[in-house]
């Protein structure tokens, strides 16, 4: 299902992860004086997803706007990729407790030396369009990103492969480390012995008999982003831009049919959210930022409740790196230093959430705390810029060699977030000799900017981790390249090492000790400023049964979506 390292909007929206030890939110107020049946009843009359139009058959979420990139290897925002993973199945998926289970692969085999990882396809699984899914569909789908003219962010799932390079650089008609050895078995050699090259294999199954394209031509198959065809439990049905996606369940699905006709990805933000909620025209609303006033708002309406868990991310303001001003990195512990994160949380989650100083989940077992905490503190942060050389001019603003530290910061229009956070950054740089403007964008706009055109100065985004904690797409100096992951340019020789390093350790204790000393690097080199880790709240109609979604597994995972029941 995923191997999911996404940009989120929700950051902003609503930043994830959380550290233990922050205020945990309590159970929404029964409805009449704690008497069970009594809070059914009254929940039952006053809830008005009972009375919508079909809701006895289809299953409305709430969830940010897509860009529909609805194709596996181009979607890079959570969003678009709930969609692919919706619609398409990988060879492998991962249980609750993060560990790889199988999926459209019955099983797998690796050798010895760690290179060869062989896969048995299950052989009961058809596209939507009645085709059975074999190994050539496999083959098809990997070859696909090995292309020359491939830009999208999942290159570094099969850069690896034993004749990648042949084939992405010369002339090759075949990647030899992929083999086909029968409809439903195939093979693929590594020419490193990788730890994680086990999560290259969650990757969406594409049908090459919809997708084929002839070698170099990849507009062929992104001109099909948005009509994707795969083999999931749910078909696309209709996507309407800025409003909704919507599925039909996939009668024919291995695993077995969802428990309702219609799912419905309805696009809300923090101001619709709550007003779709009441009058019944969501179901569920992804994401919704775990702050105080939310919980008032959630705990006034008796027919819905919060599915609450420590989240697998992170929010951060990027650094371009490639920008003389930020390249040093006092100058990026002297910004950070000189903003009050811990006023900010306290003023925008009210007590449900904690400052983020690591790119690490504190689910994660990679996690460390044994970092610099960068508690705010102006004078250290003077004293650094001083030290680097900037000055403070006539105007307040520190200037160095005719240029002055006054910076754009690119963020986007859909969060509260953003509109508590702005005065104060401003404030507080104020202090240090440092301006900031917010140039205000649509979050598609802003992603355009941010990981294709690379113009900017600061921006805000969040990460939706991986099961596996490799950062390896994130901030692997061979991810700088427009539609990469490393859109800040960050480029460090140790970083490279100790990423590489973790990679190549099968020992998950070892592992956690290559993690704790990249997680201290990162925490002095600060190619991002790292904000918040806060919890994730779904809220959920409680006409909605089994909805479970945990750190691990969202709401695409099929031991989640297949198991949830209208009422």
């Amino acid at each position: 299902m995923k191997r999911k390292l996404s940009l989120i909007l929700s950051l902003v929206l609503v930043l994830t992860l959380v550290m233990t030890g922050c205020g945990k939110s309590e159970e929404p107020k029964p409805a009449s004086g704690g008497d069970k049946k009594a809070e059914e009843k009254a929940g039952d009359a006053n809830n008005p997803a009972k009375g919508r139009e079909n809701a006895d058959n289809t299953l409305v979420i709430g969830t940010h706007e897509t860009k529909g990139e609805f194709l596996p290897g181009y979607s890079a925002e959570t969003y678009d990729g709930y969609v692919v993973d919706l619609v398409f199945d990988g060879l492998i998926s991962n249980d609750k407790e993060g560990n790889p289970v199988p999926h459209a692969a019955k099983d797998w085999e690796i050798s010895d030396d760690h290179l060869t990882y062989t896969f048995n396809l299950r052989d009961d699984i058809k596209f939507s369009d009645g085709k059975p899914l074999t190994a050539e569909d496999v083959e098809f789908t990997y070859t696909f990103i090995c292309d020359p003219k491939y830009d999208g962010p999942r290159a570094s799932y099969v850069a690896d492969l034993e004749g990648y390079k042949e084939y992405n650089e010369g002339d090759a008609k075949k990647v030899s480390g992929i083999e086909v050895k029968d409809d439903h078995t195939i093979s693929f050699k590594f020419t490193k012995p990788l730890s994680t090259n086990i999560w290259n294999f969650s990757f969406g199954i594409m049908p090459k008999h919809v997708y084929e394209f002839e070698k170099g031509d990849i507009e062929a198959i992104k001109a099909k982003m948005n009509k994707p065809v795969g083999s999931g439990p749910f078909i696309l049905e209709k996507y309407e831009p800025k409003q909704y996606v919507e599925f039909n369940t996939n009668k024919d699905y291995f695993l077995g049919a969802a428990k309702f006709e219609k799912l419905i990805l309805k696009f809300t933000n923090p101001e619709t959210q709550f007003s779709e909620l009441e009058k019944g025209t969501t179901d569920i609303q992804l994401a919704v930022a775990s702050k105080g006033e939310n919980k008032e708002i959630i705990d006034g309406m008796d027919f819905i409740d919060i599915v609450e868990y420590d989240d697998n991310g992170y929010g951060y303001m990027g650094f371009n790196l490639r920008d003389p001003r930020l390249a040093d990195k006092k100058v990026r512990q002297a910004l950070t230093y000189g903003f009050n994160r811990d006023k900010f949380v306290e003023v925008y989650y009210q007590g449900y959430a904690q400052t983020s100083n690591v790119p690490l989940a504190k689910v994660s077992w990679a996690y460390t705390d044994d970092i610099n905490e960068y508690k705010y503190d102006p004078d250290k942060a003077s004293k650094l810029l001083d030290e680097a050389g900037w000055k403070v001019g006539k105007d307040g603003i520190r200037e160095k060699d005719g240029k002055k530290l006054d910076f754009v910061w690119s963020t986007h229009t859909d969060s509260k977030y953003v509109e508590t956070m702005i005065p104060m950054l401003k404030e507080d740089w104020k202090k240090i000799g440092v301006k900031v403007e917010a140039d205000i964008m649509e979050f598609p706009a802003l992603t355009e900017k941010v990981n294709k055109e690379r113009d900017f100065d600061l921006f805000n985004m969040a990460w939706s981790l991986s099961v596996n904690p490799d950062s390896y797409e994130i901030f692997h100096s061979s991810q700088d390249q427009p539609g990469g992951y490393n859109s800040v340019g960050f480029k460090n020789d140790k970083n490279d090492e100790l990423l590489e390093k973790g990679r190549q350790e099968f020992d998950q204790d070892k592992r956690a000790e290559i993690y704790k000393e990249w997680g201290q690097l990162m925490n002095e080199e600060l190619p991002y400023m790292f904000l918040t880790q806060s919890y994730r709240w779904d809220v959920v109609n409680k006409r909605v049964k089994n909805f479970e979604t945990s750190p691990f597994q969202d709401f695409v995972y099929r031991d989640i979506i297949l198991n949830v029941e209208l009422q």
